[in-house]
């Protein structure tokens, strides 16, 4: 190694960071468009996101020739497409933990991680539409995945960056949605009963 060389990949990276910075936000907005339109039921339109966030992927996986900067900046992207497609599997009935994804351990664990926010969020709008049998299916659901996720916290935060912060966060999540579970049966029965 010498200086020449240094200069010479230190060029070559801050290109490719631009390259990959750009497909990494590409990645991010059809990610999120496709959760977008998950919540307001138009899943058809939201697996055309979900094909385009891959299609990205695949583009992205090219920069690993550079670990100097793939492994720090793909992370965040990756953890949000985990999460789209792992909501996208929930609503429709077929989630597992095992998701054909090419994405980066850490992503992976840290993606499903803040699945459980998303599926709290479709779990209150079934309660508000009082599709309890759905919202109990999507609690034991955001339960399964808090309850696998707990033995990856003995991992140091360096390998899976925000894991513990994200499953406090889950946990909580998860006792609210308990709660508003409870009071929309209440609710419900007062109804069912003439009460006000």
């Amino acid at each position: 190694m010498d200086i020449e060389e240094c200069r010479k990949r230190l060029k070559e990276l801050e290109i490719a960071r631009e390259e990959l910075l750009k497909l990494l936000r590409d990645m991010r907005i059809h990610s999120t468009k496709a959760v977008a339109l998950i919540h307001a039921g138009e899943i058809e339109e939201a697996e055309k996101y979900l094909n385009n966030a891959l299609k990205v992927l695949e583009e992205i996986r090219e920069f690993r020739e550079f670990p100097e900067i793939y492994h720090t900046l793909t992370h965040d992207a990756m953890q949000e497409l985990v999460e789209a497609f792992a909501f996208h599997r929930a609503v429709r009935g077929e989630f597992s933990f095992s998701i054909n994804l090419e994405v980066e351990p850490s992503a992976f664990i840290t993606g499903l991680a803040d699945l459980v926010g998303e599926l709290r969020r479709y779990a209150l709008s079934k309660l508000v539409k009082g599709r309890f049998e759905d919202a109990e299916r999507l609690m034991k659901l955001m339960e399964d995945i808090y309850n696998e996720l707990i033995s990856f916290t003995s991992f140091p935060d360096k390998l899976l960056p925000g894991l513990r912060r994200k499953l406090d966060i889950a946990r909580s999540g998860i006792e609210r949605t308990k709660s508003d579970y409870i009071a929309a049966r209440v609710a419900r029965l007062n109804e069912s009963l003439g009460g006000d």
